[in-house]
C-alpha cells in the first residue's frame, strides 16, 4: 500500500509521546508498505535526524512552515477563524500546496495525519486516516480545570475550539484513531478506534534484581505541562511524606527537556535530575518504585507503559489508570491524592513481595496487550478500513 504519513514534528529524536508512536509504527509498518513521511516543520532538520527518519525505511519529504506564517494565522482569529491555534499555528497555504502537488503525483492509496493539526492538509479524493491520539478538547479543559490564572483561561478557550473542531476532523475521515477507550468515549463519534500505545519489549526487558532500595522515579517528557504538574506534586507533596518515613528514600526524576520549575526540584532533598539519558530502560530498572501521579493531560502513558515491562512497579492516579486495561491491584496500585500515593509507595518499598508480583502481572499484560506490533497492526488494519470504505463508495 502507498501511504502519505503527514506529521508536524520528525520521529526522531522520540521524546513526546506523537514521536515515540509515529516513530514505531514507521519502524513497523515500512518493511511492508511504501510510506513517504512529509514532514510540515517550523524550520529545516538537520541532515543527521533527516538521516534517521529515513533509515526507518521511509521517503522523507520535508514542507518546511517558517516562523513567521504564524503571524497571519494568528491574525485570523481576530476575523473571527473558530479554528483551534492547534491548528492556526500549522496552517499555510503555500505548504498546502505543496502538500496537494505531492498527492497529485505520489498515487497514495490512503493519508496518514498525525495529531490535530495535521489533519486541515488532508487532501479531497484519497482516504483518510486521522490519527488524533486522543482527545486535545478534554486535554485542555483539565488544564483549564488545574490553571486558575491567564493560562487556564487561553486552555479553556482552547478547549471550546478544539470541541467544535474535532466532530469536522472525524466527519471528513474515513476513520479516526485513539489510544484508549476513555479518549474515544471523549469524542464520541462512532469511526473513532482505539489503537493504543505499546512497548518495545526488547528495548525495555524484564529485570527483578539489582534495584536500589528506597529509589522511586518519575520518567517522561519533563517539559510537558502535565509532566511538570506531576513532577512537582511528586516532589513537594508525595515525596515528603515517603521520605518521613524511609529518611534514605530517593526521588529520580528522567527526562528530556525538563522545565525550569522541573530544574528547581533538584534541590530538595532526596531528589535528583537526569537529563536526556541514553536510555530509558536501565534508569527504570534501578528503581524500587515507579509514581506517576498524572493530574492533567489525557491519553494512554508511554512512561506507565515502560515502567510495568521493565518490571518496575508502578503506583499512579486513576486519571492515568482510566486509559489501560488494568486492574489495580492487580497490576498496578491506584490513588487520587498525595497521602494515599506516597503510602502505596511506602507498600511496595516495604513488600517486596506485593511488589514482585505486581511487577510480574504488568510485565504479562504488557506482553498480551501492549507491544508495538500490536499497535501497528492496529494502523494498518485502520488503512485498510480506509480503502476499502473508499473503493465501496465508488
Amino acid at each position: 500500500m502507498r501511504v502519505l504519513f503527514l506529521a508536524t514534528r520528525l520521529p526522531v529524536p522520540p521524546w513526546r509521546g506523537d514521536q515515540v508512536r509515529a516513530y514505531h509504527h514507521l519502524r513497523l509498518l515500512a518493511p511492508a508498505h511504501d510510506i513517504t513521511c512529509c514532514a510540515l516543520l517550523t524550520r529545516p532538520p538537520p541532515a543527521g535526524l533527516r538521516a534517521e527518519v529515513e533509515a526507518l525505511g521511509v521517503h522523507l519529504v520535508v514542507v518546511t512552515l517558517g516562523m513567521l506564517g504564524a503571524v497571519p494565522a494568528l491574525a485570523r482569529v481576530l476575523v473571527g477563524d473558530g479554528r483551534p491555534l492547534q491548528v492556526l499555528l500549522y496552517a499555510r497555504r503555500r505548504a498546502a500546496t505543496a502538500v496537494t502537488r505531492l498527492v497529485a503525483r505520489g498515487g497514495f492509496d490512503v493519508v496518514h495525519a498525525q495529531l490535530v493539526r495535521a489533519a486541515s492538509y488532508l487532501p479531497a479524493g484519497v482516504p483518510a486516516v486521522v490519527d488524533l491520539i486522543d482527545a486535545l478538547s478534554a486535554n485542555f479543559a483539565r488544564r483549564a480545570a488545574s490553571d486558575r490564572g491567564p493560562l487556564g483561561a487561553a486552555a479553556a478557550w482552547e478547549a471550546r475550539r478544539l470541541a467544535q473542531f474535532e466532530p469536522r476532523v472525524a466527519a471528513g475521515a474515513a476513520r479516526v484513531l485513539v489510544v484508549s477507550e476513555a479518549e474515544r468515549a471523549a469524542l464520541g463519534e462512532a469511526r473513532v478506534t482505539v489503537v493504543p500505545n505499546g512497548v518495545d519489549t526488547v528495548a525495555f526487558p524484564y529485570r527483578e534484581d539489582g534495584r536500589l532500595p528506597g529509589r522511586i522515579v518519575f520518567a517522561g517528557n519533563l517539559g510537558y505541562f502535565p509532566n511538570v504538574d506531576a513532577a512537582r506534586w511528586l516532589a513537594r507533596d508525595i515525596f515528603p511524606r515517603v521520605r518521613a518515613v524511609v529518611p534514605a528514600a530517593e526521588l529520580r526524576l528522567v527526562g528530556a527537556r525538563p522545565a525550569r520549575a522541573v530544574r528547581a526540584l533538584a534541590a530538595l532533598p532526596g531528589v535528583s535530575l537526569a537529563v536526556a539519558v541514553p536510555a530509558m530502560a536501565p534508569e527504570l530498572a534501578a528503581a524500587t518504585v515507579a509514581v506517576v501521579p498524572v493530574r492533567a493531560g489525557s491519553g494512554l502513558q508511554n512512561k506507565v507503559l515502560e515502567a510495568m515491562a521493565a518490571g518496575t512497579p508502578v503506583v499512579t492516579t486513576p486519571r492515568a489508570a482510566a486509559a489501560l486495561d488494568a486492574q489495580p491491584g492487580e497490576h498496578l496500585l491506584v490513588a487520587e491524592d498525595a497521602a494515599g500515593l506516597a503510602a502505596a509507595a511506602l507498600d511496595l518499598l516495604a513488600n517486596a513481595a506485593r511488589a514482585r508480583a505486581l511487577a510480574r502481572a504488568a510485565r504479562a499484560l504488557v506482553e498480551r496487550r501492549y507491544r508495538w506490533e500490536d499497535s501497528a497492526e492496529g494502523v494498518a488494519a485502520a488503512w485498510r478500513d480506509a480503502v476499502d470504505a473508499m473503493q465501496r463508495s465508488a
